[in-house]
C-alpha cells in the first residue's frame, strides 16, 4: 500500500472534496541500512538509507517485502510506470543483478502501467495494471520469480462486476484487500476471503480504502486502511474481522500528544502497523505502531537527509519498504535492514 493517492484511485473521491491523498503509485526499493541516528524526541527517529532505484527511473518506490527479502514496487521512467521485482539471496541488498522491471499483458495488449503492491513469503504476487482505455484492474500471479503466471481480478459482487478494482495488500493465506468504483463512481475497500469479495465501508466515510491485511494464530484476520471522512479529512482505520459496524477503530497519528493529519495506514504485520500522515506545515513522514492501538503507540520514522518518507509496506521480521526523496528531489525507495522494534520512550 503505498498509499495511492494522486491517481485514478482517488480521483472520484477528490470531486467530492476530499484533500489530494498521496498513496504509493510507484515503486522501487530503498534499503534502509542497519545504522540509525535517533532524534532527541522519544517519538521520532531518523533512518540512515541505502538507495535502489529502478533502472533508469525518475521515480521508484516499495511496496512489498518478503521474510527473506524479496521485494517488490513500482518505478517510473520516460517510457512509463513498470512493476519492479527484486531477487536478492537472503540478507543480500538489492542491487541491479538483481532488479527486473515487470510490464503485464493482459487480452493481448501490454498494460499501460504495472504497480506491484504486494507478495507473500511463497511468492504470490498482487497488484494492479492500467488497461488501454485508462481502466484500473487487479492482477494476481504464482509462480514468483521463475514461472510468473498472472490473471486479471475484477471485484465481482452480487453477480455484478465493478470498475477500477486496485488489489493494495495480500496475505499468507491468499485473501487479499483494495479498492473500486462502484456503479455510482463511490469508492469502497473490499477483502477477498473464503471466495468471494466483502465490500468495506469505515461508518460515515466518503471512499474507503482497504490497504493492508494479516491473519494471526490461522484464524484471526485483521485489516488497516484509510478513509475520508464527512468533514474531508483522511484517517486510518484498523478492523479486526468479523466485519461489522462496531469493528472499525478510526485514529490520526498523535506524537507528543498533537493529532497529525492526513493518516493512511499502508501495512501490518502481527505486532505493527506501518503508514503515512502529513505534519502542519503539509510534510510527508512514515510512522510505526507498535499493537495495541493506542495514541501513544506511534513513532515518527524519517529517512536521514530525505524528506517525504512513506512507508508502504512491513514483513513479519519488522523490516520496513517505502519511499523518500533525498537532497537533489529525487523519489526512491527504501528498506530498512534491521527489525523495527519501535517503543515509545526508547531507542529500536
Amino acid at each position: 500500500m503505498s498509499i495511492l493517492a494522486d491517481g485514478a484511485l482517488v480521483k472520484e473521491a477528490r470531486r467530492r472534496r476530499p484533500p489530494r491523498l498521496r498513496p504509493c503509485v510507484l515503486s522501487c526499493i530503498v534499503v534502509l541500512s542497519l545504522a540509525a541516528l535517533f532524534m532527541p524526541l522519544a517519538w521520532s527517529i531518523e533512518l540512515v538509507v541505502v538507495p535502489v532505484d529502478g533502472p533508469n527511473a525518475s521515480i521508484t518506490e516499495l511496496h512489498g517485502i518478503t521474510h527473506t527479502g524479496q521485494l517488490v514496487g513500482t518505478f517510473r521512467d520516460v517510457k512509463g510506470t513498470h512493476g519492479l521485482l527484486c531477487t536478492p539471496p537472503v540478507d543480500t541488498l538489492c542491487s541491479p543483478p538483481f532488479l527486473n522491471p515487470l510490464d503485464l499483458w493482459f487480452n493481448g495488449a501490454k498494460a499501460v502501467s504495472t504497480q506491484v503492491q504486494g507478495i507473500t513469503n511463497t511468492g504470490q504476487l498482487a497488484g494492479f495494471f492500467l488497461d488501454v482505455k485508462g481502466a484500473s484492474h487487479g492482477f494476481l500471479c504464482a509462480g514468483f520469480p521463475a514461472n510468473l503466471d498472472c490473471h486479471q481480478v475484477d471485484v465481482t459482487i452480487d453477480s455484478v462486476i465493478m470498475t477500477n478494482t486496485l488489489i493494495l495488500g495480500i496475505d499468507e493465506q491468499g485473501q487479499f484487500v483494495g479498492s473500486y468504483h462502484d456503479p455510482q463512481t463511490r469508492i469502497h475497500g473490499f477483502l477477498f476471503t473464503g471466495g468471494s469479495f466483502r465490500r468495506i465501508d469505515v461508518p460515515g466515510s466518503v471512499a474507503t480504502l482497504v490497504s493492508g491485511v494479516v491473519t494471526t494464530s490461522g484464524t484471526t484476520t485483521t485489516i488497516v486502511g484509510f478513509f475520508v471522512n464527512a468533514q474531508a479529512g483522511i484517517q486510518g482505520f484498523y478492523c479486526q474481522l468479523p466485519i461489522s459496524q462496531s469493528c472499525f477503530t478510526t485514529f490520526d497519528v498523535t506524537l507528543d500528544g498533537i493529532p497529525q493529519t492526513m493518516t493512511q495506514a499502508a501495512g501490518i504485520n502481527k505486532i505493527q502497523i506501518v503508514g503515512s500522515f502529513r505534519d502542519e506545515a503539509g510534510n510527508a513522514h512514515g510512522f510505526v505502531c507498535q499493537l495495541p492501538l493506542h495514541p501513544e503507540c506511534f513513532v515518527q520514522v524519517d529517512a536521514l537527509k530525505g524528506v517525504n518518507t512513506q512507508i508502504l509496506g512491513i514483513n513479519d521480521r519488522g523490516q520496513m519498504v517505502g519511499h523518500y526523496r533525498d537532497q537533489s528531489g529525487r523519489q526512491r525507495g527504501f528498506i530498512t535492514m534491521v527489525p523495527s522494534k519501535f517503543s515509545v520512550g526508547g531507542p529500536p
